[in-house]
């Protein structure tokens, strides 16, 4: 813009006979001009356009960060929009399709997006689910724990990212470490997408720490009342874990510092901490993810692939990035001293000491600051010797519901997540196959071997059904050794070609008790509309096709006939 004014003000002086004319004529063109570039977007750069969706609303105390860290890759010649499912308010399938509705309006009125990078559990399964309104358009993935979601999108070439590995292991550890007679653990969650995997990850360090009894307190399941009463109860021999509370029984929905000030100014122990959610607002610490540096890591996914690099070139990034954090008014109000945590630790809340804030003044004034280093040293030692490590930690509570969408055992979609799939696919008319399938001769495995081995069977079932997920092919599992799946096309060679692929994976043996054995599936297939106008026609259309199947000797599959139910 300066260039352009010189240049104007080089013409009136060669000019005065047409200077108000010129003087016009440049603030006119400079008007246009501003009008027209300010300011400057990324696609005028051609550096790119960048979507950020997040789980949460911008209020939720992670997600500045996470948004700051992406803007730091991304620099300024980048557009990036963003849209927010604010699920820790609205956590309902109805505000999830409503969110859905929205954004394809939005997608189809804007050009497109270059990087979709998604934010945390919830924004992660909305892209999964709704992929088709992306198209091919790559996605990065930051701040996901289900880590065996996040992973088996490892071999799709248009999804990566990095896993918020919510490791409490240290910090339980060194919890350990600081209260030696600890016997018990007691984690802090909620029924949100996050809590839930944040719980099933506090549960897997069971067998890591053998003298401790875990358990937790689901903080939505707990009146406020009855939250703050149990907070309270725990008394010096229970180590207590705070992972995740925004909402209660009554339906208060917290703001991170809300739920942390309302039970760490009631608890009588300090609460550890695996997350930066709630640092500074009465947790004491501990390992925690750096949502900032995980944002950075996605925004520079999402700058490589802007810059030509093949997304399929990046594997997910396993690793999340820690940081020991602890807060020192909180470690005053519980004895703890800075020698207790590990050398590289961040201590926020850091009132100076005496030391750093005259140690000039000591150094110049030797004899005087040697008196007072040496009266300082007495003045820590007594203080450390009357310091005392609070005694061990006891309580259990019931143990939380288990995660609204997946099932306990497999880790599949469950029966409540496939009624609404298939409701919401019959609603919009969409042609699609149903294929209903189980394991022949299961009882028996379960009647000779016991259940142990037949739940094996059934994970193992389940993972390689699982493992043939894609766009069009989801796998659900109903009850038992019942599993169905819903192929998004109307083409009977297609849907066939899915559960060939099924009865494909019996044709490895199955490990039982320490033997190999070969087991068999009874397979039938319906299809929308033609073999029913709604839900519960075309599950029974998928029902009679197996009992055909099983009835002509198993190990087979076949399509609904008509004819089917006159013979049967």
């Amino acid at each position: 813009m300066k260039v352009m004014l010189h240049k104007n003000r080089g013409t009136h002086m060669k000019n005065h006979k047409v200077e108000k004319g010129c003087i016009l004529a440049a603030l006119l063109f400079v008007l246009l001009w501003i009008g027209g570039s300010f300011p400057v977007n990324a696609k005028e750069t051609g550096r790119g356009r960048v979507l950020f969706i997040s789980s949460y609303s911008y209020a939720w105390e992670t997600i500045p960060q996470q948004i700051e860290g992406i803007r730091k890759s991304l620099g300024d010649d980048v557009t990036i929009d963003y849209k927010f499912m604010d699920t820790k308010n609205v956590d309902t399938a109805e505000n999830v399709h409503l969110f859905y509705k929205s954004l394809s309006y939005y997608l189809s009125q804007v050009p497109a997006y270059d990087v979709v990078i998604v934010g945390d559990d919830a924004a992660y399964n909305f892209v999964l689910v709704y992929r088709k309104i992306f198209g091919n358009t790559p996605i990065v993935f930051e701040g996901v724990n289900n880590v065996s979601k996040a992973l088996a999108m490892d071999y799709n070439p248009n999804v990566t990212g990095i896993i918020e590995n919510q490791t409490y292991g240290n910090t339980i550890a060194l919890a350990k470490k600081i209260y030696p007679e600890a016997a018990h653990i007691v984690a802090i969650v909620d029924n949100t997408v996050t809590g839930l995997s944040a719980r099933k990850e506090f549960y897997s360090y069971k067998d890591e720490f053998p003298d401790l009894e875990f358990s937790d307190i689901n903080a939505s399941e707990f009146s406020q009342k009855d939250l703050i009463k149990s907070v309270e109860s725990f008394d010096e021999s229970t180590i207590l874990l705070y992972i995740l509370c925004s909402n209660d029984k009554d339906g208060n929905v917290y703001a991170s510092a809300e739920s942390v000030q309302m039970l760490s100014s009631r608890a009588h122990i300090p609460m550890f901490s695996g997350i930066s959610i709630g640092m500074g607002k009465g947790l004491l610490g501990g390992e925690i993810v750096s949502h900032e540096e995980m944002g950075e890591i996605a925004g520079e996914m999402a700058l490589k692939i802007l810059n030509g690099e093949p997304c399929e070139n990046m594997d997910v990034i396993t690793d999340s990035p820690m940081t020991y954090c602890f807060d020192e008014t909180v470690m005053k109000r519980f004895g703890i001293s800075r020698s207790m945590l590990p050398d590289d630790a961040k201590i926020i809340n850091h009132e100076e000491t005496f030391m750093e804030q005259y140690g000039k003044v000591i150094r110049i004034t030797s004899v005087i600051g040697g008196i007072m280093v040496l009266f300082i040293i007495w003045l820590v030692r007594d203080n450390m010797h009357k310091r005392k490590v609070n005694d061990t930690i006891s309580s259990l509570n019931k143990k939380l519901n288990f995660i609204a969408r997946y099932d306990a055992l497999t880790s599949l979609l469950n029966r409540r997540v496939f009624m609404e799939d298939l409701q919401y696919r019959i609603r919009e008319k969409e042609p699609f196959g149903l294929i209903m399938f189980d394991m022949d001769n299961f009882k028996r495995i379960n009647d000779v071997y016991g259940h142990n081995e037949g739940d094996a069977v059934l994970k193992e079932m389940a993972a390689r059904a699982g493992a043939l997920v894609d766009d069009i092919f989801e796998v659900y599992r109903l009850a038992g050794d019942e599993f169905v799946a819903i192929v998004q096309s109307g083409q009977a060679e297609v849907i066939d070609s899915y559960a060939m692929k099924i009865l494909d994976t019996f044709k490895i043996p199955y490990q039982i008790a320490g033997g190999e054995q070969y087991l068999a599936s009874s397979i039938g297939i319906a299809m929308y509309p033609k073999d029913g106008k709604n839900s519960t026609e075309v599950i029974a259309a998928a029902d009679h096709a197996m009992y055909e199947v099983k009835k002509n000797g198993k190990n087979s599959r076949a399509f609904y006939d008509a004819d089917m139910e006159e013979q049967s």
